[in-house]
């Protein structure tokens, strides 16, 4: 998500309905105030993270779907939210969403993602415990779960091979397997 996508990401929220941007945002929410558009589009991708899935139409994109993160005052976790346009949910955009942003929390050295989700949401609740989330308490004030998954550290990689190291290493086998 960028600076310039304001118009985009204010459409998207006033697409959704009133009950999605209740999910999202709260009950009652309607409109989204200039100023807190401004917030939600001016992401800095460590400690405030956003992410969209687009449309491509005749000369422009529509956003149909928003992952992001804010990172706690500890430095150590992240609060995660994650809604899809009402039309395009349940066809499978939530998951590389918060798979993009699984990586970038991970990319950002954070240990772990938490989100709030009202428990009637079951198709929610179910995609994140699908994707390693586990609900880890239910607020006394209002039906909501709190879901939680630890991020992994990234695992350093092992130099990629060059054709040539792998034909070597193919040749010496076949030395091997003839005894010479």
């Amino acid at each position: 998500l960028r600076s310039d996508d304001a118009k985009r990401f204010g459409g998207f929220v006033a697409r959704l309905s009133a009950a999605s941007r209740g999910e999202r945002f709260g009950r009652g929410f309607g409109t989204c105030p200039p100023a807190m558009l401004l917030d939600l589009v001016n992401v800095d991708g460590v400690r405030h993270a956003a992410f969209v899935a687009t449309l491509k139409l005749d000369d422009d994109e529509e956003v149909i779907g928003e992952a992001r993160y804010d990172v706690s005052t500890d430095g150590d976790c992240a609060e995660l939210t994650l809604v899809v346009a009402d039309f395009w949910q349940g066809q499978g955009l939530a998951e590389p969403l918060l798979d993009r942003l699984l990586e970038a929390a991970r990319d950002a050295g954070l240990r772990r993602l938490v989100g709030e989700v009202p428990s009637s949401n079951h198709r929610m609740v179910r995609l994140l415990q699908r994707m390693g989330f586990v609900a880890c308490a239910q607020g006394a004030d209002r039906p909501v779960l709190r879901m939680e998954r630890g991020v992994a550290p990234r695992l350093p990689q092992a130099p990629a091979l060059r054709p040539v190291d792998v034909l070597r290493r193919w040749l010496n086998n076949q030395l091997f397997q003839f005894g010479f």
